[in-house]
């Protein structure tokens, strides 16, 4: 079994997450684990492994998007993956390269519309997004930062700013868990600082799951899980 291990483990909050001996083997060989773990509600809790440890096949495992081979999990209390439909009605992911990708070509108004077209009834029509619409899904995580208008190409969206951008459309569904791929595709220190900083402002409502290679702040509000080597 694997020794994971947690720099802040609070024993006052009941777990949104439970890992027993969790693990997946592809066709060439194990993909993560075995990982024993328990990750509290609420909170930002970090991954932490190094390249090619299947961290961000574990997050989507930890979203009830991928299955494991062996072990046991429980997610929000629901087993997985014998839950699995009821535990993604309640888990959003951000960030995840080929899943959640934005297409350069569409407005930011597109691609809101998009969502709002998802979680919305089907007999319920959908129209075009304007700027209070941009700014009611875009304000919690851009904060300070200008929001796009309905009209910016995504094209033409910084690196930070995409990334702001889809977990403001994850957030649409107003989700428990939510889990952001990769810490580091947000390469300058300052624009990935701001994103921890919007990512600690969702956790009194919901948990936040991400990875990364290093320990990558010292912010109290944020728990370094290390996993360990798989085997």
């Amino acid at each position: 079994m694997g020794s994971d291990t947690t720099d802040a483990a609070p024993e006052d909050r009941e777990p949104a997450i439970s890992a027993d001996s969790l693990a997946l083997k592809g066709t060439r060989g194990p993909v993560y684990g075995p990982h024993t773990f328990t990750i509290p509600e609420g909170g930002i809790t970090v991954l932490q492994s190094p390249p090619g440890t299947g961290r961000t096949a574990l997050l989507l495992t930890l979203t009830g998007r991928m299955r494991p081979t062996s072990g046991s999990l429980t997610i929000l209390g629901l087993p997985y993956p014998k839950r699995g439909h009821r535990i993604r009605k309640h888990t959003s992911i951000a960030g995840f390269s080929t899943i959640d990708d934005l297409d350069d070509a569409l407005t930011v108004g597109d691609a809101i519309r998009e969502r709002d077209t998802w979680a919305t009834p089907a007999y319920r029509f959908v129209g075009r997004t304007t700027n209070d619409r941009v700014d009611e899904v875009c304000a919690l995580m851009f904060d300070d930062r200008p929001i796009p208008t309905a009209k910016t190409v995504v094209w033409d969206l910084s690196q930070l700013d995409r990334l702001l951008l889809q977990v403001s459309l994850a957030l649409v569904d107003d989700p428990h868990i939510l889990a952001v791929d990769d810490l580091a595709q947000v390469e300058n220190l300052t624009d990935r600082a701001h994103l921890i900083d919007r990512l600690a402002a969702l956790t009194p409502h919901r948990t936040v799951l991400t990875t990364a290679v290093e320990h990558v702040t010292q912010d109290p509000t944020v728990s370094h899980l290390g996993l360990a080597t798989s085997r």
